[in-house]
């Protein structure tokens, strides 16, 4: 009997470790870096290398009017899609048997526009697919359908500009520049008006635009997801992205 005791303990003790590990497993990978200009600029490099030699080619039989058309920054520029450009968020929580972990969850299905006139940028209408957003654990991402984000119900997040960003000079090629946009930001049903902190910066024809914001989860009647293996979650995340427009 003592030894069936014994041998059930080591089996029970053999779970818990099995479970940390797996804990572990799913919840510590690495943390994405921040989403940044600097990074969309090294991203887009050979993109940028191989659209140029491709424009190079076209130019050869265009007229020279054309070729000035093209270069003219005046215009609407529209989210182009790739590693580069992506939407999500950051939010930190703690984990048992594991401690405090930082979720990343990140979607490349953004579409939108923006528009400059020479002297500002007059419109910024951005729509990010919120139940496309994945971390590294899909257990956790199933959980967002219908409670947290509430993708089913809500499946998207918004942002359109609502005043003016002055541009004072044309910025040199890769020469980053920060700047405020004040819109309205809707997600999970609600809207509020906001002023994200952007960094901006042009490659061979695009725009690159990077920012976060810090929501209290509160202000979007976001209620925080329970799970038996997370102890808490902040009350606070930041919502951050990497876009880059093109004509």
């Amino acid at each position: 009997m003592r030894r069936i005791v014994i041998i059930g303990g080591a089996l029970a003790a053999l779970g818990v470790i099995a479970v940390a590990a797996g804990l572990f497993w799913f919840f510590s990978g690495d943390e994405p870096e921040a989403a940044s200009v600097d990074a969309a600029l090294a991203g887009g490099a050979a993109t940028a290398a191989a659209t140029s030699a491709a424009a190079a080619t076209t130019a050869a039989g265009a007229s020279t009017a054309t070729a000035a058309a093209s270069s003219d920054p005046i215009g609407t520029y529209k989210i182009v899609a790739g590693e580069t450009t992506f939407a999500g968020y950051r939010l930190k929580e703690e984990l048992r048997g594991v401690g405090s972990n930082i979720v990343v969850g990140r979607t490349g299905e953004v579409t939108g526009s923006l528009t400059f006139d020479g002297k500002a940028i007059t419109a910024v209408d951005i729509t990010v697919q919120t139940a496309n957003i994945k971390t590294d654990d899909s257990r956790r991402d199933s959980q967002n359908v219908r409670g947290g984000l509430q993708t089913a119900t809500f499946p998207t997040a918004k942002f359109v500009l609502a005043q003016p960003i002055a541009i004072a000079s044309m910025p040199a090629e890769g020469a980053k520049v920060k700047f405020d946009a004040v819109g309205d930001f809707t997600l999970h049903g609600v809207t509020k008006r906001v002023t994200i902190p952007l960094e901006g910066a042009r490659q061979a024809g695009s725009v690159i635009v990077a920012g976060s914001l810090t929501i209290a989860l509160a202000d979007y009647a976001i209620r925080k997801p329970t799970s038996p293996s997370v102890l808490s979650i902040d009350d606070k995340g930041s919502m951050e992205f990497q876009l880059v427009f093109r004509k």
